[in-house]
């Protein structure tokens, strides 16, 4: 029983004694704070700026006119005196001219695409009957969505109740003062679903999060085992340091790939037969877009790269698993950013908060695969903005993780020799400068 609480003490005070227990008392409810308020803060922020809209009006009967009069009385919530919706411009066409629409609508979404539009309304013959409004935008803000159908809703019940009788029953009023949904679409004519594409995207950022995390621990806990069993020091006998390093990684890397290739396989297997499988349009959108899996898997490898390389210069410099739990947390927690922030991402995925946290390099791969999951570029053309930054988020983290792969070659070169104390910083900066 002495024997007990002597190892008791001794695993108690190795935890307590050190300054990350201190450090996680205070962040840990910082933290658990920020996952339950932020995202709710987040997706019903405020609107910081006037959003630019312009109306398809194809009905005749100045609905168009109707709605942009009722959005008048929307102010930015931080400034009264500015309106929170800015018309571009109120196109009226006649509905037998449906070249005419067609071409409308193809000139609209280019604005849209190009950000000098947020949005357009474009409103259909008959839309009392027929509910025939929708709304096209590369983002989904709940706020505007919510406002939008408030205001046609309002307008179509009020024309309801014009063209009605006097003596109604009840039914026939709930009738004509029904609300309607309006239906979303992205620039394109492709209909969007918020369920749909919220938890497509997520569930892209969960094959790269667990990709990373899965194979990263691999690699650190197989440079531990080999320090502590001093396989290590055979090993650099036949081998330069940096040969093993990489050779870990890219070993590591290829089964990676090969997991990808497998998934691939299996995805073009079920495209060819999507139609007899019924797989619904809005699944189809994101997991069979050429565009958006060819990016998926170029920032896959980055990510990998990237985090294995960080997982290797761990357990380079540390000697047992409870040692490299203070450094994994971090990790974790850059690569679930978007799973945190996602209901704001999928909202305003081109907002600057968005763009700047997705040129962060070790946040780039998993906040580019949201993004690039929720705006769904159909073609690979430099016209659409997010190619572009998709472009650029790529070369950022490839210089990044060279700069990560040459810092932990000269670290690991080093701390693969030192057992039974964890490098501290200094070491690791006298290291890096005179390996």
């Amino acid at each position: 029983m002495n024997k007990f609480w002597i190892i008791f003490k001794t695993e108690y005070a190795q935890v307590v004694k050190k300054k990350s227990f201190i450090i996680g008392i205070i962040l840990t409810p910082v933290m658990m704070a920020m996952f339950t308020l932020v995202p709710a803060l987040l997706a019903n922020r405020k609107i910081s700026e006037s959003e630019s809209y312009a109306v398809l009006d194809a009905d005749g009967r100045g609905i168009g006119e109707r709605f942009v009069t009722a959005l008048e009385k929307y102010r930015l919530d931080d400034d009264s005196t500015v309106n929170a919706y800015l018309l571009r411009d109120l196109y009226e066409i006649e509905s037998a001219d449906q070249s005419g629409i067609t071409e409308l609508r193809r000139e609209l979404d280019s604005l849209v695409l190009t950000k000098q539009l947020k949005n357009y309304v474009a409103i259909y013959p008959r839309v009392e009957e027929t509910d025939s409004v929708l709304m096209v935008a590369k983002s989904m803000s709940f706020r505007t969505a919510g406002r939008f159908d408030r205001t046609i809703s309002d307008i179509l019940s009020a024309m309801r109740l014009e063209n009605s009788n006097v003596n109604l029953g009840v039914d026939s009023v709930l009738t004509m003062a029904r609300r309607i949904d309006m239906i979303q679409e992205s620039p394109g004519g492709k209909s969007r679903d918020f369920l749909s594409i919220y938890l497509g995207g997520l569930m892209f950022v969960m094959i790269l999060f667990a990709t990373v995390i899965g194979f990263g621990q691999i690699l650190m806990r197989s440079v531990l085992e080999e320090k502590n069993s001093r396989v290590m020091e055979v090993l650099i006998s036949s081998v330069s340091p940096f040969q093993l390093m990489m050779g870990k990684i890219c070993g590591l890397g290829a089964a990676n790939l090969t997991q990808v290739a497998i998934w691939l396989v299996m995805g073009s297997i079920l495209f060819f037969n999507r139609t007899s499988l019924q797989i619904p349009e809005q699944v189809g959108a994101i997991a069979f877009n050429p565009v958006f899996i060819g990016f998926f898997v170029v920032f896959l490898f980055l990510a990998y790269v990237m985090y294995s390389t960080i997982f290797a210069f761990i357990g380079s410099i540390c000697s047992t698993d409870k040692e490299t739990q203070n450094f994994i947390f971090p990790i974790t927690m850059s690569l679930m950013l978007p799973l945190i922030i996602g209901m704001y991402i999928v909202q305003e995925p081109d907002s600057i908060l968005t763009v700047a946290l997705s040129m962060i390099p070790i946040l780039t791969p998993s906040m580019m695969v949201l993004r690039l999951s929720v705006i769904g570029p159909e073609s690979f053309t430099f016209a659409d903005p997010i190619i572009v930054e998709a472009v650029l988020g790529v070369i950022i983290a490839s210089l990044f993780s060279l700069a990560v792969i040459w810092i932990t070659s000269r670290v690991f070169r080093v701390g693969i020799l030192m057992t039974g104390k964890r490098a501290t910083l200094p070491e690791i900066m006298k290291w890096i400068r005179h390996s």
